[in-house]
């Protein structure tokens, strides 16, 4: 797993170099830009796995980015999951994002501190390396990605590819924007992730009461499980609708999402994500100044 983020971070890193000599002339002038925005998800997600009870989620954050593409972001994240509110961590990723010519890219880190006690599906994630690109054609935007993940149980090289199509269904002058982007992905790798999200966090959410966090109905794993999670397998696909509202410095965005999740590792077990699909929304509201 590692010779291949070796081989691929040289290629990322040569993409970003060619693409960085360019700054899209779209960029804000501005030498410095702030983003305030807060993220709710009705049932948080990666790659098609989740838990098998709901994992609400409100993710606040503040992105800056300079006029030469480099940003950070920082994210906190309040889990509403098990009729509770929690404060579960913060995240912190700096990165850099390019275009030029129709095409759009970003190379980013991300380092998460997220309490044990939690039950995100992203707790094990103890960071990420991510790698995006895509080009915009007349038709559609295809687009590639992929992402190393750092976790307790080992790490995971986690690919993605997918098209989606920007349609604009109202602007006027004195009018909001308002647009939808229909798109489909398919993802794949390994989920080592995941069956450290079973073993360690998973049972932190299983009959949790209001105002506790202890650990309750832990998971079992297998030998099995962990076989099947260190394989490279096809993950899920997602079909996504993105609906955005633009309005002077406001924009708020609803993304309606059906995941079909593949070779789960210990499907079928008791408090274990079902091998079914599953619906779920994410809405966002950012402020630009």
């Amino acid at each position: 797993m590692l010779k291949k983020l070796l081989i691929l971070i040289p290629m990322f890193i040569g993409v970003a170099r060619t693409y960085s000599q360019s700054v899209d002339s779209t960029r804000d002038d501005k030498k410095l830009s702030l983003k305030l925005g807060t993220e709710f998800i009705s049932n948080q997600s990666y790659v098609g796995r989740t838990d098998s009870m709901n994992l609400p989620v409100i993710i606040p954050y503040v992105n800056f980015e300079t006029r030469f593409g480099v940003f950070v972001k920082t994210s906190a994240y309040l889990n509403l999951s098990g009729g509770a509110v929690s404060f579960d961590g913060v995240s912190i990723e700096p990165g850099y994002e390019f275009s030029k010519n129709n095409w759009d890219g970003s190379i980013s880190f991300t380092k998460n501190f997220i309490s044990q006690s939690s039950n995100l599906i992203v707790a094990p994630v103890k960071s990420a390396i991510d790698f995006y690109l895509q080009k915009t054609y007349k038709i559609i935007t295809p687009s590639i990605g992929a992402e190393y993940l750092f976790s307790d149980e080992g790490n995971d090289f986690i690919f993605y590819t997918g098209v989606s199509k920007e349609i604009t269904l109202a602007k006027y002058k004195k009018s909001p924007l308002v647009s939808i982007d229909p798109a489909i992905t398919v993802n794949g790798g390994s989920q080592n992730f995941y069956y450290s999200f079973l073993k360690n966090y998973s049972g932190n959410g299983h009959g949790k009461n209001s105002g506790s966090n202890k650990k309750n109905n832990p998971v079992p794993v297998t030998q099995t499980t962990e076989d099947e999670s260190s394989r490279f397998a096809l993950l899920s696909t997602s079909f996504e609708l993105p609906i955005s509202i633009t309005k002077g410095k406001f924009e708020w965005k609803t993304t309606p999402a059906y995941e079909l999740p593949f070779n789960l590792a210990a499907s079928g077990q008791t408090g274990t994500q079902q091998a079914q699909p599953y619906f779920y929304i994410r809405s966002e509201l950012i402020y630009s100044f």
